[in-house]
């Protein structure tokens, strides 16, 4: 789309346009080189609200991860006289200052630590879609279409080209909506996993608080606690 104001600037300068209604019909003539249109344009609606809808989602997952999980464990609030079994490793107040992908990566972060090693994961290497999750969100997000190429594109012009750093195939929206929504399903079986682990660790720390022996504890809740 920013290719194709930069042509309607310049077909302004070139026809001397000056008059609106002059603007609407050489606007006219070049929406009529544009392949396809209506279709493109339904399409890459659909695709947008299919890609963000779900990031708004897991992005309000992330928070709660952030504020109730990652931090210290056995906190007493001395202000509002509390015991926490586990804390968050950031307070809501701060979330309004962390971007999407600092969101994501601080996550990634907090899972890795909780693992007692990487073959616990779904997939090898899963953490590291992280990044690739975030990076498809923000070109659906922020980057507009290349509406005069045969196929639906984004623009990977200046000043898009840096959001198509880590795969320059991503400027096919097809490709790019197709491996979001693969990401977004392995993430989808991360983040429980993940939920376990945390609601495993409170139940031993609690009964363990509450004068319990560890040898009451199932084996199974012990051996996914293990650091």
């Amino acid at each position: 789309m920013a290719e194709d104001l930069e042509e309607l600037r310049k077909l302004v300068r070139e026809k001397n346009i000056s008059t609106v209604e002059d603007m609407q019909n050489e606007t006219s003539k070049f929406i009529s080189k544009i392949p396809n249109l209506k279709e493109k344009y339904e399409k890459i609606v659909s695709a947008r609200g299919y890609v963000l809808e779900p990031s708004t989602t897991i992005e309000i997952a992330f928070n709660e991860l952030l504020t109730k999980t990652g931090g210290e464990d056995i906190v007493i609030d001395n202000e509002k006289k509390e015991l926490y079994i586990t804390s968050g490793i950031k307070k809501e107040n701060e979330l309004g200052g962390l971007s999407f992908e600092k969101k994501a990566k601080i996550v990634k972060e907090i899972i890795i630590k909780s693992l007692n090693s990487p073959e616990e994961l779904p997939k090898p290497n899963i953490l590291d879609d992280f990044e690739k999750f975030v990076a498809i969100r923000n070109i659906f997000a922020h980057v507009p279409i290349n509406w005069l190429t045969p196929e639906l594109e984004f623009n990977t012009n200046f000043p898009y080209k840096h959001f198509f750093k880590l795969d320059p195939k991503w400027k096919d929206v097809s490709i790019a909506f197709n491996e979001f929504m693969a990401i977004q399903k392995e993430i989808l079986e991360v983040i429980p996993r993940y939920i376990h682990r945390v609601l495993i660790k409170k139940k031993i720390i609690s009964t363990i608080l509450l004068g319990a022996n560890f040898g009451d504890i199932p084996e199974d809740d012990k051996e996914h606690s293990e650091q």
